[in-house]
């Protein structure tokens, strides 16, 4: 048998078994939950087409980086989509968080990869961290793995242990501007302030909504010095 014949059966082979196994664990858009036809991934064509993608330009001139002090202020801020829960594009963010959905952290970072390409000035990339019990917990840091699909389309330095959550704070949840600030307060450590001292880091977290841990996180890498920063969030509240 020649190897073109041979490569032709694995791949009709590898065809069979997806067949079958969306017919026995049948595919379904994560917004919506309608059946997923071959071509779509995680999203179904009209789900994908009424994305809820976040306008660049009308961030930029909400000024939601002033909040941060100026000695950390990011020069820019990247958002992939609005987060509203009364929208079911949530289901994202909650598959992403508390479910251990790790490929589609990946999916997304892509697309938000995507959309900060032409713009991003960072030449690493550091993911928000989680404490090591919550990260047992979870099974992944959700961060890292939309870090890892903005790595796929930027292409530089992924730093995964550049800083370190020292403290198992509780959920932001529910908290007002205050609380979360006193919350979060020195519970990042910065191990080697060497790997990022005058380097432009992209920061990369989740959800953007008060801005308090990725403040708090913020902070710690800019006391290596001559640090510049650029934040990259996977969806901001409205």
């Amino acid at each position: 048998m020649g190897i073109l014949s041979w490569n032709r059966m694995k791949s009709g082979g590898r065809e069979i078994l997806s067949g079958l196994a969306d017919l026995i664990y049948p595919r379904v858009c994560e917004v919506c939950g309608k059946s997923l036809v071959h071509s779509e991934e995680y999203l179904c064509t009209a789900c994908l087409t009424d994305f809820p993608f976040a306008d660049q330009e009308f961030i930029a001139g909400e000024n939601i980086l002033q909040q941060f002090e100026r000695s950390y202020r990011p020069e820019q801020l990247f958002v992939l989509f609005y987060y509203d829960k009364f929208s079911n594009y949530k289901n994202l963010v909650y598959l992403v968080k508390y479910h251990s959905y790790r490929k589609l952290g990946v999916w997304l970072g892509r697309m938000l990869g995507e959309k900060m390409k032409s713009g991003c000035r960072a030449d690493c990339i550091v993911p928000v961290p989680l404490h090591k019990k919550r990260e047992k917990q979870r099974g992944f840091n959700q961060a890292l793995e939309i870090a890892r699909g903005i790595n796929e389309v930027l292409h530089i330095e992924l730093m995964e242990h550049a800083v370190e959550r020292v403290k198992n704070t509780v959920s932001q949840t529910g908290k007002n501007a205050a609380e979360r600030l006193k919350n979060v307060e020195d519970i990042f450590v910065l191990p080697y302030p060497e790997q990022v001292q005058g380097r432009h880091v992209l920061l990369v977290d989740d959800v953007i909504t008060t801005g308090a841990t990725i403040g708090s996180c913020l902070r710690v890498i800019a006391s290596a010095g001559d640090v510049r920063f650029t934040l990259g969030c996977l969806a901001r509240t409205i």
